[in-house]
């Protein structure tokens, strides 16, 4: 195995080093308003059979045809015969019908109407999220790997290191508290990448199961994001997003149960004809019945409706200030993330290569010792690390920004209802 020494181990550092922050920073130059298609691609190929989005559609269909049954009458016709054998045989037939007197008919088909539009708003809240989930399990995966990447190049070079270290000690140009120094941090990066391999493995299973069949190439996110921009009139754009849209469709449907409640209440009579014999004589008759509602009149159900109205209007209110609150926190902490993260990429990464090369200057001189040495490289990969870190944490925050706004389609510039 080929020997490295002091200086050729310092070059090492700064040529690794300097080629993990060019290759990051030649993927972040470009500020993008829409995804790459690439990426637009895989959320829309992933869309297809998946069963949470299969669920919500079936659950459309379910209502679609409550609605149909929504729309048939309450009531059927009654058909009713008769014979009596006495000392003169009477034969009659008769047909009756119930009358929707408190047209339960339309009150049925009004809230089935409210409930089909709360299930089709709440599907397309259940596809904003299942993009989102898609682009933050993306957001993972690429930022495990690019950090297991940074910890197998930690761990070579502490590999040099420790055999530098030990070549030295050996020819008595390094103490024994400096080569103990070397073998824990060889020791350390071990673990560390380990535990970098099996967070790799957690992330990537952590997207498998969302998707459930991944491509063998993954898409690559962009690294900048555009600013978020709200519309100047925040309670009109509120107004239009599908999580309020979901909530004033059960009031809705709450109110009309109240209107269905009420028509229940209808003294709903029956009006029937009969005709036939008796021996000779021909029969015609009227019949006409009404139900009392003295014992039950049906004002507890209508009462329980109202209540159940007044409590879904308080929490719509209550949803509509939550989520008023949590577009407006997010929207700051993904300026100021984004503001972070464009400052990490136009000084940080060059300040870690210059740094880099300024301790290989001081480490050729002799200027700073072993244990000096290893501190600053490891600052340095620790920096590399923290911006990937940073970059994750902008990606969870605009993708949860746009799951809040419902602008995830959008973004993916694609009509993700149109999908399924």
């Amino acid at each position: 195995m080929k020997n490295l020494y002091p200086r050729q181990c310092a070059v090492r550092v700064v040529v690794l080093t300097l080629a993990l922050a060019f290759n990051s920073a030649s993927k972040a130059e470009t500020v993008l308003d829409i995804a790459p298609l690439a990426v637009s691609d895989f959320v829309k190929n992933s869309l297809n059979q998946q069963p949470r989005l299969l669920a919500a559609q079936a659950d459309i269909a379910a209502s679609s045809a409550n609605l149909q049954a929504a729309k048939q009458a309450i009531y059927n016709p009654e058909l009713e015969l008769a014979y009596e054998n006495s000392s003169a045989n009477t034969k009659t037939i008769g047909i009756s019908q119930t009358l929707d007197w408190g047209d339960q008919q339309g009150s049925r088909t009004d809230l089935a109407v409210a409930e089909l539009s709360v299930i089709k708003t709440n599907y397309t809240i259940a596809v904003q999220n299942f993009a989102t989930s898609l682009l933050t399990g993306l957001a993972q995966n690429q930022t495990a790997k690019q950090l297991e990447q940074l910890s197998a190049e930690a761990l070579n070079l502490m590999q040099q290191f420790k055999r530098i270290a030990e070549q030295r000690h050996q020819a008595g140009d390094l103490n024994q508290v400096d080569l103990n120094l070397a073998q824990l941090a060889y020791s350390q990066a071990l673990m560390e990448h380990a535990s970098s391999l099996s967070r790799v493995t957690e992330v990537h299973e952590q997207l498998r199961s969302i998707v459930g069949m991944l491509p063998e190439q993954l898409p690559v996110l962009p690294e900048q994001l555009s600013e978020p921009l709200l519309q100047d009139n925040l309670d009109s754009f509120l107004m239009e997003l599908p999580a309020i849209r979901s909530k004033m469709a059960e009031v809705q449907a709450n109110r009309q149960q109240i209107a269905l409640r009420k028509s229940q209440q209808a003294w709903n009579p029956t009006i029937g004809v009969t005709a036939g014999t008796e021996g000779s004589d021909n029969l015609i008759g009227l019949n006409l019945s009404i139900p009392l509602n003295v014992r039950n009149n049906f004002s507890a159900e209508v009462d329980v409706a109202y209540q159940q109205l007044i409590a879904s209007e308080q929490r719509a209110q209550q949803d509509y200030r939550n989520i008023r609150a949590n577009i407006a926190a997010t929207t700051v902490r993904y300026q100021n993330l984004l503001s972070a993260w464009d400052s990490w990429r136009q000084n940080s990464r060059d300040s870690v290569s210059q740094q880099l090369i300024l301790i290989n200057q001081l480490w050729q001189a002799g200027d700073i010792s072993a244990s000096d040495y290893l501190l600053q490289v490891k600052q340095a990969l620790e920096i590399q690390a923290t911006g990937f870190e940073l970059r994750n944490e902008l990606w969870q925050t605009a993708f949860e920004w746009m799951r809040l706004t419902a602008s995830v389609d959008k973004w993916l510039n694609i009509n993700l209802q149109e999908i399924n």
